[in-house]
Order: C-alpha cells, then structure tokens, then sequence
C-alpha cells in the first residue's frame, strides 16, 4: 500500500518510477492484502485525527469509489478521549444510545452510549492496490537486499515486515488473524470495541464478496520471522472469535465462513516512521493502522524526497526517536 502509493505520488509529479516487490503486488506474505480495511478519523491523538481527514481527501483523489462510507460505531474504554480529541480538531461526531446503535446495526447488541463518526467506514483495499498500481512498472519478484545501493535520482523504501532488517530500526513482525462471519449486509458500519478490564480490544467490517470481518486486535503479539512462507491461522484464536461473535454479534453466523492471517510491523510506540535515513526516503512501522493513510504517507514519501516541508503533525515520525533504543 505505502510504496506503491508513493510511486504514485511520484509519478504525478514528473518521476519516471520503477517499483520492486520481492514477491507480487497482494502477496498474502505482506501487510496489505485483503478485501477491506478501516478508514476513520477517530483517534485519541490530534496529529493522527487530522492527519485522518487529509487521508480520506487524498483517498478521494485516487478514486472516491474505493470507500464505503457506511460511519464507525466505537465504545469501550476510553472511547471517551477519543470523542475530546475530535471535538479539539473540529470534527464531527455524536454519541448514540445502545437502541439508537442497533437500529443502525441490527445484527450487533450495545449495552452502553457509542460513538459515532459518520466520516468513516471501509476501504476496498485488494482494489486499492490495484487501483495504485496503473500506470507504474513494478518488478515482481525482485527482491532488494540494500536499497541504497539503487542508482536512482529518488530511492524510497516501503519494506514493511523487512524494515528492521534493512535499516537497523527497533520493529518487530507479528501476525494478524482475522475472521469472517456472514450475516451483515454490506452497507453495515465498522466496529471498535476497546475493550474493558481484559484489556481486549476487537474491530470489524464489511468485507463484500466474503463476509462481515472480525478480530482481536493484537491478539498474537509474538515475533514472527516475515521470511516465513506460511502465515499460519490458529484454531484457538478463531474459536475464540466465534465466541464473541455470538455474544456480541447475535445475528451473525458464529461459525466462520473464511479465516485469513496477515502481517502487522510493530513499532515500539506505535507510532509510524517516516524520515530520511543515508540518504533513502523510508516510510514503514505500520503498527497495524497505516493502511488507512496509505496514499497520504505516499504523498508524504514523494514530498520529503524532493525537499518539501511535512506538516507538524509527521514530526512523530522521525527515525531519531529511537537513537537510543536498540534494534
């Protein structure tokens, strides 16, 4: 998502652009395939909250028809920040009773006020990623060991799970299992419940073609190698999902019509990194919510490579905030 939207960025403004991937646009090996991903502005966070509405504009750019505006429904703990951090930035929200929710969400039960942002919902995202890649070469099967040994005017690197291998940086790959359940039809918001006392935290959403998508967020922590082949799918953890499904889900099918893994690149703070580093524009530590700000960062990317000032909200960003913390 991030490299070949920055190939995108860069193409519009002039550059003759080449993409490598070691493996093939959507490999079910890297961070981006799939039918749907989340788009929102809700964050507790300011920068990440405005940086939220630039990036649906800029997903407006592309192509309008990669987003399903069905609104986000949020609740749990500390939604509650999140309601202070739109209400700071001039965004709009409501708060909803658990009736007025499931009128909007028949299939799902709300026992407590939620939040909602209707400037929200689901990105096509195996269209994305199609969508970005008219117009650019890409070198499929081509894999880069050293970026900055590219001849090039402009190298930038998006190696997503291969980020710490290549430059040193402090971030670790895990995976990410997601369900799908039928039931839901396709106009049905997305979903996050922040949890409780257990500290789980699960998200949803419609997926078309395939079923309504629920996870735990975070749910396998552990390292796991990219180079790997396989992104194996645990029965426990899709047990587990079924279980809630059926408790807070009672008009979906419990019984899961699909199961998929993929892959999340973790950063110690969570937050992106997007900065210069000898002399190579890299962009990654997706922390499992960048796909969102996909053609955003990409323009981002395209930006810091010819000279141009970011916005203040990417200082956050900055690979120099981990001078200290070892790789």
């Amino acid at each position: 998502m991030i490299g070949l939207s920055a190939a995108r960025a860069l193409r519009l403004d002039g550059f003759d652009v080449t993409v490598y991937e070691q493996h093939r646009v959507g490999t079910p090996r890297g961070s981006s395939p799939g039918r749907s991903r989340i788009y929102r502005t809700s964050y507790r966070v300011d920068d990440y909250v405005r940086l939220g509405r630039r990036a649906i504009e800029e997903w407006q750019r592309v192509d309008p028809s990669l987003l399903l505006p069905n609104g986000l429904m949020e609740y749990g703990a500390g939604v509650e920040l999140h309601a202070q951090a739109l209400e700071r930035c001039g965004e709009p929200y409501e708060w909803l009773e658990p009736h007025e929710a499931e009128r909007l969400f028949p299939e799902a039960r709300f026992t407590e006020p939620v939040l909602w942002t209707r400037d929200a919902g689901a990105v096509l995202a195996d269209d994305a990623l199609r969508r970005l890649r008219e117009g650019v070469t890409v070198a499929e099967g081509t894999r880069i060991d050293d970026p900055r040994e590219l001849e090039a005017d402009v190298v930038v690197a998006c190696p997503g799970s291969w980020l710490s291998r290549l430059f040193g940086l402090p971030v670790h790959a895990q995976i990410e299992q997601v369900c799908f359940f039928a039931g839901a039809p396709d106009t049905r918001p997305s979903l996050v419940d922040h949890g409780g006392p257990d500290g789980k935290f699960w998200y949803g959403l419609v997926s078309p073609g395939v079923g309504y998508k629920i996870a735990r967020d975070g749910a396998r922590p552990d390292p796991f190698d990219p180079d790997r082949p396989d992104r194996p799918v645990l029965d426990e953890l899709a047990d587990e999902l079924s279980r809630h499904v059926a408790e807070a889900f009672p008009g979906l099918d419990p019984a899961p019509v699909h199961r998929e893994a993929c892959l999340y690149t973790m950063s110690p703070d969570g937050d992106f990194i997007l900065d210069t580093i000898d002399g190579v524009v890299v962009c990654g530590g997706d922390s499992g919510h960048a796909f969102k700000f996909g053609p955003l960062l990409g323009r981002f990317c395209a930006d810091l490579a010819q000279g141009r000032e970011l916005p203040s909200e990417c200082a956050r960003f900055r690979a120099d905030r981990f001078a200290s913390t070892p790789a």
